[in-house]
């Protein structure tokens, strides 16, 4: 496939008309690609979103969780819902990315659902739920990092928890 570079100066890509393009390639067997395309639609901002909603549920967990990256770096708060709904995924890869994309929007209802993946199985979830409670920040982000520090046997997990703790109480 040809490549298309993208940047933040593309008219082309500001105005979307490169977005069927950028969707097809988040499938393409190469990781660079599927990241530049990622990046392409983080460009467009927020023509995107739809799509990038209705490709959390695409049957290629690396589909997924690009669109859930992608989610996140555009930061319309539209997506906040898809996201939450991605934490759920079957696949750790993308529940991982949608707790980060929650953090980066920033909503506060978003800590609730953060709450309920510090017991995921996979600590690479739990880290990033923990850095995203920290990015939210307020009283019960604080609680539920307190409530996930009592709870977690692994050190580096802890590690993370202490730090967002610091950050959501403000330094």
């Amino acid at each position: 496939m040809e490549p298309i570079m993208i940047d933040d100066t593309s008219r082309e890509t500001r105005d979307g008309q490169d977005m069927p393009i950028l969707l097809a390639r988040l499938s393409d067997p190469d990781k660079g690609v599927r990241a530049e395309a990622m990046h392409g639609l983080v460009a467009i901002g927020e023509p995107a979103v739809p799509s990038c909603i209705a490709l959390l549920c695409d049957d290629d967990w690396r589909v997924r969780y690009r669109a859930a990256e992608a989610l996140g770096f555009i930061g319309d708060g539209s997506a906040y819902m898809p996201l939450a709904t991605a934490l759920g995924d079957r696949k750790d890869h993308v529940r991982y990315m949608a707790a980060k994309g929650l953090g980066l929007l920033g909503n506060p209802r978003a800590v609730e659902h953060l709450r309920t993946v510090q017991l995921d199985e996979n600590e690479f979830v739990r880290r990033s739920a923990a850095t995203s409670l920290g990015k939210i920040g307020g009283e019960e982000a604080v609680a539920a990092l307190r409530s996930a520090l009592e709870n977690e046997g692994i050190e580096g997990v802890r590690d993370v928890i202490l730090a967002a703790l610091r950050e959501a109480d403000g330094g």
